[in-house]
């Protein structure tokens, strides 16, 4: 079939040899085929998109809190309670939205790189979260009567991973969305053109 015999085609030496569904498990995929011509179908829930909706207002109110705040402390105040219930609320959805999405998503991927990509997303929000409730927990002891508060350093080194997690996450997260959706993008946008 005009194919090279040996090692430039290793999968072809195989054909007659192994199930098509075996060698599909085992081949690499080119470059082209895990980022933009894999099979993607997009993912309608209005949960994921209150969740990015969300994720994207408690990246804003984060960064206003830790560049703008200093400047007009009143108004600091009423974005970090913004901050707090828009984080509480990403955490109550993401938790019982998350165990479905990775059972599916597993399932289904085809995308090694997208597979890890979404991975190390998710560990990202488990450390934000984390990061995020380990802060609030000495309001949390202050308003329940015990007086406790992190060391200095504590709070700067919970403040930097915080911080530095919602950046790494906010890039994770777009190029989740990106990578899931370029395909179904690029389709839907011809099939309107035509």
């Amino acid at each position: 079939d005009g194919l090279p015999s040996r090692s430039v085609y290793p999968a072809a030496a195989l054909r007659g040899r192994c199930s098509p569904e075996r060698l599909l498990m085992n081949a690499p995929l080119p470059l082209e085929s895990t980022v933009r011509n894999a099979p993607a179908t997009p993912t309608k829930s209005r949960t994921s998109l209150l969740i990015s909706l969300l994720f994207a207002g408690l990246l804003g109110t984060g960064l206003h809190l830790e560049w703008l705040a200093g400047r007009n402390w009143n108004s600091g105040e009423i974005v970090l309670l913004a901050h707090l219930l828009l984080g509480l609320v990403f955490a109550v959805l993401l938790a019982g939205w998350i165990g479905q999405h990775v059972r599916s998503g597993l399932r289904s991927s085809q995308r090694p790189a997208f597979t890890w990509l979404s991975w190390l997303l998710l560990g990202k929000c488990v450390l934000l979260l984390l990061g995020g409730v380990l802060m609030i927990l000495p309001v949390a002891l202050y308003l329940s009567g015990v007086i406790w508060f992190w060391s200095f350093e504590t709070t700067e080194l919970l403040a930097f991973l915080h911080l530095w997690a919602a950046y790494l996450a906010g890039i994770g997260l777009l190029a989740h969305l990106l990578l899931r959706h370029w395909r179904h993008a690029t389709l839907t946008h011809k099939e309107t053109q035509a």
